[in-house]
């Protein structure tokens, strides 16, 4: 530590230098002044920016000769060099392209997109300003490449080239270099945390592996977004947006947006900027009520059409804490209420002798609510003691509330708070910097323990209570359809039927006759008569959303931990993570090439309380790190750019280090068209949930697969019998087996998984028309996913598998495991831009993706490609007046299969469209403007992940304001 303050005291030691002054003029083609374009002086950080007439002026702490470079969003960039004291500068500005946008991260040296190696997609501040999305973050669905993967109105996540999901593990995303991954929940939470419209300067991705420069994260991909430097960007802005969304299931409502941001430079040494936004609205209601099939993995999906509500095996989609009552356990209760045990020996003959009835549970609004909100701000102080030194200090806070599909549930995150704070250095080709990342759960639920703890906390409990009055109702009715008496007596009558039927069927059938009867034979094929009376009789015992008693039995359920099994379902997480990391960038001091080198060290600290990981008696510690280089050579006369990186990282939790190298090359066949081939190795670590995880979240227990994680998992679980015993890690190590077949399971600790990727591509680049063309394949080994396995608990009667199975005496486990059946996929997308006049431009994109895999017979491992094989994207932008411009987008998905642990759908094909219109008031100095817009204005809803809310359409108008 003494030497990184070393550092910083030697960095802010500076020389003088005799003072240059410079003044000028930034224009467009058309002789129209450029507010807001940057005059940098080349290899310092000193500089302006134009006001709204175009002009600028500064002074620096150079002798000239020296450059300095112009550049403004959507212009080709200039560099101009200053021979003299006094100068001035008029600069004519050419309109440019997507590719000639400078990017950072493809390389971590600013580059064109041109130039780039690797495919690499922008979105400037130039796209943002006319995206018609209510929303910034939204608007990057209109990106090549990007797939957005919506959970609710205030939470989604960037995805590219397959494998869509709300959690996007290995997706890295960047907020002013810090890694926003929440700690505990191993991946960031998309825009809940971030910097709000006004402060974004740009977005940049990588899309496929970029664990080369980026590490053990960057499996599929990076996000980098940058803010506005308050050096450059000064002033007020502010805006607010209001509308209405509409959804057929949860009608027409209103949300509200609004944002501020104020930067100040101070002088020119100090500078200072804060913003704020708040969002909110009512969530897109989670209301499918379509049933779904018990299996992990149902082929053609989970969800059933048109299946009969009245069934007593009936599960909505958004409907949690159903326990399902099997035969073997309604004799059971029989055997208690009568005192014959032997009952129970039926119960062996016949085990499918009942129905499986389902207890009735609470759809998702009911115990979750409909409130979205998100609340983001960010803040920061910046020091410039001389021209090639920066100092800042800067935080960036989000909370918010929205859902998270995550494992068989849905979880509502409310009051979840991420914190990063950081402090940087950029001093030359040094660039330094040290953040602390805290996150703090809040009252965050998971429904099926929320929507449990609310059935147990009904008169009787769930079982006694619900499930007593509905075997009651529904024996007496059947007792009554046969002639007895609707009561006890009549239904010890019933009960004599039974066993003469099943003791018929062994006599003359054998044993394979007495396991195929059933209750229903006795009544034409079915009961369903005697289910609904006993449905409707069992749910009056409920508490009813709204009430009083319902409300109380919330907030306690809300506010207890979910490991207190069937009590509550709130998950406890105060966890932190510290990193430290650097690189230098030799830029010319070294003559055979461009080298730049780095590293990276971080730690964990993880803290649930047990509720959530096996941190029982402490948090859990552990730390990773990593070091890379990068050389860039320019060959044969600058016909070929060559790129090499390699990396090397390691975690203390895990046995293997890995090393991901990447090969680059660009052939510059003219100043207008170039080719690129890269081939790299990826990789991505079990995130932290796939090393600690050990939560039952009503269903089954997931369970982290590291050697230390087994060596800790306690813990009460719940039998298929409702019994609650303790397993350990060693339970399932030494007797996990598969329902199907009875096979032991073969278990392993859960390593990395990695990804070979080769990727060619061609861009074309004029100012009026630009071409980007890219082919990817990548080929995956050790792919982690959950493998499901049943956990028997022996007793002095039960010593086998068999026995464990039929008698309910088994728990099932969701373990972290690696996929030993390499797979592949491919792709190519391009996009085409073509300014029709120098006021309206046009766009196109095609993306296609395939996924080749062939899963071994009997695997329960989902892949989760999730993705469409085709997309179209379409972008119109149009000044139609001096003050008026018009923008619109259309996007085509094709109809793909959605596999989760949650459920497995299609997705049916959908094409969106998002349009706006934003009025310039002229003369007035503040540059106010009015938009008015809408998302989805076609109104057919879509879905993005299963079980979430449809997406409806969304009308808004605002107003922007900049002082």
């Amino acid at each position: 530590m003494k030497t990184i303050f070393k550092l910083f005291i030697f960095l802010l030691a500076s020389s003088g230098f005799a003072q240059t002054s410079i003044s000028g003029t930034v224009t467009d083609a058309q002789s129209m002044p450029l507010p807001g374009a940057n005059v940098i002086v080349v290899g310092t950080s000193s500089g302006a920016v134009t006001d709204i007439d175009g002009n600028f002026s500064f002074s620096v702490d150079l002798q000239a000769p020296f450059q300095v470079q112009v550049s403004s969003v959507g212009f080709q960039s200039q560099t101009i060099e200053v021979t003299s004291n006094n100068q001035t500068l008029n600069i004519s500005l050419q309109e440019g392209s997507l590719l000639d946008e400078v990017v950072i991260s493809a390389s971590r040296v600013a580059q064109r997109i041109f130039e780039s190696p690797v495919t690499v997609e922008k979105y400037s501040l130039k796209q943002i300003e006319r995206t018609p999305s209510a929303d910034f973050f939204e608007g990057m669905q209109n990106i090549k490449g990007v797939q957005m993967n919506q959970s609710g109105l205030v939470f989604s996540q960037v995805n590219t080239r397959g494998f869509g999901t709300v959690y996007n593990e290995g997706f890295v995303t960047l907020i002013d270099g810090m890694n926003s991954q929440a700690p505990v929940f191993g991946f960031a939470v998309g825009n809940l945390i971030g910097i709000n419209e006004l402060d974004v300067q740009s977005v940049e991705l990588l899309p496929g592996a970029a664990s080369a420069l980026y590490g053990m994260d960057a499996y599929k991909g990076i996000m980098s977004i940058a803010s506005k430097n308050p050096f450059d960007h000064e002033g007020i802005n502010m805006y607010y947006r209001s509308g209405v969304t509409q959804q057929v299931a949860g009608g027409d409502n209103t949300f509200e947006d609004f944002g501020i941001r104020f930067a100040k430079k101070l002088s020119d040494k100090w500078a200072v900027k804060a913003t704020v936004s708040v969002k909110q609205g009512t969530e897109w209601t989670a209301a499918d009520t379509r049933h779904q099939r018990a299996c992990d993995n149902c082929g053609e999906g989970s969800i059933v059409e048109n299946y009969d509500v009245n069934a007593p095996d009936y599960d909505a989609v958004n409907e949690y804490g159903e326990i399902a009552v099997s035969s073997n356990l309604i004799f059971g209760q029989l055997a208690s209420l009568t005192g014959n045990a032997g009952l129970l020996q039926l119960a062996a003959l016949s085990p499918n002798y009942f129905d499986t009835v389902l207890t009735t549970g609470y759809m998702e609004n009911d115990i979750f609510g409909t409130e979205a909100e998100n609340i983001k701000g960010n803040a920061g102080i910046y020091f410039r003691p001389n021209d090639k030194t920066e100092i800042s200090l800067s935080s960036v806070v989000g909370t918010g509330e929205a859902p998270l599909p995550a494992g068989n549930a849905r979880y509502n995150l409310k009051d979840v708070v991420v914190q990063l704070h950081k402090l940087e250095l950029n001093s030359g080709g040094l660039n330094a910097r040290v953040y602390y990342t805290h996150e703090d759960s809040g009252t965050t639920t998971q429904s099926s323990a929320l929507a449990t703890a609310m059935a147990n906390a009904q008169p009787g409990g769930i079982l006694q209570g619900w499930g007593g009055t509905y075997l009651n109702t529904y024996l007496g009715t059947a007792a009554f359809a046969s002639g007895f008496t609707p009561d006890l007596a009549g239904v010890a009558q019933l009960l004599g039927a039974v066993s003469t039927q099943i003791g018929t069927a062994l006599a003359t059938g054998g044993p394979a006759a007495a396991a195929n009867t059933s209750f229903n034979d006795l009544f034409g094929g079915s009961t369903q008569f005697a289910h609904i009376p006993a449905r409707a009789a069992a749910d009056a015992n409920m508490l009813m959303p709204g009430t009083s008693a319902f409300n109380q039995a919330l907030e306690s359920a809300s506010n207890t931990a979910i490991n207190q099994l069937g009590a509550g379902a709130q998950i406890q997480d105060i966890s932190a993570a510290y990193t430290f990391e650097a690189n230098y960038d030799f830029e010319d001091k070294i003559d055979f090439a461009n080298l730049i080198v780095g590293g990276l060290y971080r730690s964990f600290n993880l803290d649930t309380g047990g509720t959530l990981y096996t941190d029982y008696d402490a948090p859990i510690e552990y730390s990773e790190f990593g070091v890379y280089a990068q050389a860039e050579k320019n060959l044969f006369n600058d016909f070929v750019t060559l790129t090499a990186s390699m990396r090397y990282d390691k975690v203390e939790v895990m046995e293997n280090a890995n090393i991901s190298p990447r090969l680059g090359l660009l052939f510059n066949l003219s100043d207008k068209e170039n080719i690129r081939f890269s081939i790299q190795k990826g990789f991505r670590n079990p995130t932290n949930q796939d090393k600690f995880i050990g939560l039952f979240n009503g269903a089954r227990t997931l369970l982290g697969t590291t050697e230390q994680n087994i060596d800790r998992f306690s813990q009460p679980s719940q039998l298929q019998n409702t019994q609650v015993v303790n397993l350990t890690g060693a339970d399932v190590w030494n007797n996990a087996f598969y329902a199907d077949s009875l096979e032991d399971a073969d278990l392993s600790y859960v390593e990395a998984e990695e990804v070979t990727s080769l990727e060619l591509g061609y861009r074309y680049n004029t100012s009026g028309f630009s071409l980007d063309i890219n082919a990817y394949y990548s080929d995956y080994s050790n792919y982690i996913g959950t493998d499901y396995v049943l956990v028997p608990f022996y007793t002095d009667a039960i010593t086998n598998k068999a026995d464990a199975l039929a008698a309910g005496s088994v728990h099932e486990f969701g373990v972290d495991a690696n996929l030993d059946v390499p797979f592949s996929t491919y792709g190519v997308s391009l996009e085409a831009i073509k300014s029709i006049s120098p006021k309206t431009n046009v766009n196109l994109i095609y993306e296609y993706n395939n996924l080749d895999y062939s899963a071994e017979a009997g695997s329960t491992f989902e892949l989760s490609w999730n993705t469409p094989k085709h997309r179209v994207k379409m972008g119109f932008n149009s000044q139609l007046a001096d003050n008026l411009s018009f923008g619109a987008n259309a996007r085509y998905n094709s109809t793909y299969y959605y596999e989760s642990s949650f459920i497995d759908a299609m997705i049916d094909s959908n094409t969106v469209v998002d349009a706006k219109l934003t009025y310039d008031f002229p003369g007035i100095q503040s540059g106010l403007k009015l938009e008015v817009g809408g998302n989805n204005i076609g109104g057919d809803e879509y879905v993005s992940i299963p079980g979430s809310g449809n997406i409806g359409s969304l009308y808004y108008a605002g107003l922007k304001v900049g002082f």
